[in-house]
């Protein structure tokens, strides 16, 4: 499963370039983090898959299935109870809602299997956003990384010399949630959150 964002995208963001194997793992593991927290957010995968496989528990009654990855492009095949479902037994509605056509889905565990493909392609509007907000968080947490380390991992030093070892402790600047130091702040902004709901119709606390 691929990173929104790359490297690269972090070096260009913060005009810098990180030249050593030890920088770079760093980076790749914010990228990680960073994407990951995004989908969390969104609930969603967001980059395109195609062929994926959903099987649902249906309950007694219904004739709508909802598609738990948006937004849907097609959808290849519908296994109820063990058999293969032509195209006149079922519709593709709008926001991945499948209709059954003429009579309500057969009820039970784990009965009906769905292939369908969902996601945005490469070069998408939506996928760029993403990608946008997956650079920035992993920037701030590959700098977080970078001034851990300069401290030797002791938050809220805000001084240090060598001879006579000496250093000075401030306050740490605390994030919006009332986090404190790197190791412990949001991963994603308020504003970031923001406008990812904006961009997948999200409602979330």
């Amino acid at each position: 499963m691929a990173d929104f964002a790359t490297v690269s995208d972090i070096e260009a963001l913060l005009q810098v370039d990180i030249d050593t194997a030890t920088k770079t793992t760093a980076a790749e593991a914010a990228l990680s983090e960073a994407t990951a927290a995004v989908r969390n957010y969104c609930k969603q995968h967001i980059e395109q898959v195609e062929d994926d496989e959903y099987t649902f528990d249906v309950a007694s009654g219904m004739t709508k299935l909802f598609l738990p990855e948006l937004p849907v492009t097609a959808v290849s095949s519908v296994v109820e109870d063990g058999t293969t479902l032509t195209a006149d037994d079922y519709k593709l509605g709008l926001y991945g809602i499948l209709h059954r056509i003429g009579r309500p889905w057969k009820s039970g565990v784990q009965i009906v299997t769905v292939t369908y493909t969902h996601g945005y392609a490469d070069g998408h509007a939506k996928l760029q956003t993403a990608k946008s907000i997956c650079t920035r968080a992993a920037a701030r947490a590959y700098q977080a990384g970078l001034r851990a380390a300069a401290l030797s991992g002791v938050s809220g030093v805000q001084a240090q010399s060598i001879g006579d070892y000496q250093v000075q402790y401030g306050a740490e600047v605390s994030g919006s949630d009332g986090s404190l130091g790197a190791s412990a702040a949001p991963i994603l902004l308020p504003s970031e959150k923001a406008v990812l709901a904006r961009a997948y119709r999200l409602v979330q606390a």
